[in-house]
C-alpha cells in the first residue's frame, strides 16, 4: 500500500502529537489541557490520513474544532453540532466496527468539551481514550496505542488524585 517512508513519516507524525497530548492531558488546568490538544488534533490528523483513514483524519479535525469550541466559545448549540457531524462522518465513512467506536467517542467529547470540566471533562476523555484504542489498534496506529494506553493511566491517576485532593481546576 505504501513504502516504508511513508509508513515511518506517518508514525513519526504520530509520535510527536503523542507527546504533544501528553502534556496536554497532564495538565491540571483545563485551558492548557485544550489549548494542547488542538495542536495534537491537527497532527494526528495528518497521521491518520496518511495511515489511510478519511474518517480518522475528518474525526481529528473536528476534534480540533471541539476543542477550540471548549477553550473559546461554550455555546450549548455547539455540542449537538459537533456530535451530529461526527455521527455524519460514521455514516459516510466508517467501514469497521473500531471506527464507529471512535465515532462514539467524538459524540462523547462533543458534549463533554461544551458542558464540563475539571474532573467530569476527564472522565469523558477517559471513555473517549478507552474508545479510539480500538480504531489505533485496527489502523496499526504504533503511536496510537502507545498514545490512548498511556492517556488512560495520566488520566486515570488524575481521577484517583482527584478523590483525595481536588485541585483541578476549570479556569
Amino acid at each position: 500500500m505504501f513504502d516504508v517512508s511513508h509508513l515511518l513519516i506517518a508514525q513519526g507524525i504520530g509520535f510527536i502529537s503523542m507527546l504533544l497530548a501528553w502534556w496536554a492531558n497532564a495538565q491540571k488546568n483545563d485551558q492548557k489541557l485544550l489549548s494542547g490538544n488542538i495542536v495534537a488534533a491537527g497532527l494526528t490528523s495528518l497521521h491518520l490520513g496518511l495511515l489511510g483513514s478519511p474518517l480518522g483524519m475528518a474525526n481529528q479535525l473536528l476534534n480540533m474544532g471541539r476543542f477550540c469550541a471548549g477553550r473559546y466559545c461554550r455555546r450549548a448549540i455547539l455540542a449537538p453540532i459537533f456530535a451530529s457531524l461526527a455521527i455524519l462522518l460514521g455514516w459516510f465513512w466508517a467501514q469497521h466496527w473500531s471506527e464507529w467506536c471512535a465515532v462514539f467517542a467524538a459524540v462523547i467529547m462533543s458534549f463533554a468539551l461544551i458542558h464540563t470540566s475539571g474532573i467530569r471533562l476527564r472522565w469523558a476523555m477517559l471513555v473517549s481514550n478507552a474508545c479510539n484504542l480500538s480504531l489505533s489498534l485496527h489502523l496499526n496506529s504504533w503511536s496510537g496505542v502507545i498514545y490512548q494506553v498511556i492517556t488512560i493511566v495520566i488520566i486515570g491517576y488524575q481521577i484517583r488524585e482527584s478523590l483525595r485532593l481536588p485541585q483541578y481546576q476549570s479556569a
